[in-house]
């Protein structure tokens, strides 16, 4: 054989071993904004929930196929609102009657309304998309911070796993670590709760978030 064409055979193997290392485990650019979109979804569908610009049947439907069922089933005990004693968890709200949630709706906005939690505000910052634990998991981080009359209120650092599944991304898992701010903290108390909080790098790296959304605090709207 000559030297030509073993350096040709050489090449041709290491090509083909190229693409055997990159099959299946890089993620196009086109799937990164539909994944990126997948979490602004969730993110502002359950803002809207907590503050009751959406009921739990049009929550449900706006967020369902982007998740699997095991992130439905890791929060569906979580507690959405409650008062005079009484608690609401996601699985109350998804069997609930129409009727039912429309008087609980009116009592929770006149609370929010007399604590003036109505003028709560949010800012969400998302993450690009970040490789997961293996070739079909991948990873997008959140950053939430939350106002009340223009007044520092939470933050909250989200983790969202995802995994591809039958060739579409969806959304597996959510883990979180929330920060909230104190009247009588100093500016230093409150620099250092949020830099406390888990979720805000990857492998060893600080969070970038080219996303930002705002979203407004709770109203009449249904």
């Amino acid at each position: 054989m000559s030297y030509k064409s073993l350096m040709c055979g050489l090449l041709v193997l290491c090509i083909s071993l190229l693409a055997a290392c990159s099959s299946g485990s890089s993620i196009s650019d086109s799937e990164k904004r539909q994944m990126v979109e997948q979490v602004r979804i969730v993110e502002q569908s359950e803002y809207n929930l907590l503050n009751l610009h959406k009921s739990y049947r049009q929550y449900h439907k706006a967020v369902n196929e982007l998740v699997s069922e095991e992130y439905w089933a890791s929060i569906s005990g979580e507690i959405v609102f409650g008062y005079d004693a009484a608690t609401y968890t996601r699985d109350d709200l998804a069997n609930m009657p129409q009727e039912e949630y429309d008087i609980l709706k009116e009592r929770m906005l006149q609370i929010l309304r007399g604590a003036e939690m109505d003028k709560l505000s949010a800012t969400v910052r998302i993450s690009d998309v970040y490789a997961g634990s293996n070739s079909n998991q991948a990873n997008i981080y959140t950053f939430e911070h939350k106002e009340l009359k223009d007044q520092p209120f939470t933050a909250t650092a989200k983790k969202y796993t995802l995994e591809k599944r039958s060739g579409e991304w969806i959304i597996t898992k959510v883990e979180q670590d929330k920060f909230t701010y104190g009247s009588g903290q100093t500016a230093e108390l409150r620099e250092d709760g949020i830099k406390g909080l888990n979720y805000q790098a990857h492998d060893g790296k600080d969070i970038g978030y080219p996303t930002v959304i705002v979203l407004p605090g709770a109203s009449d709207s249904s």
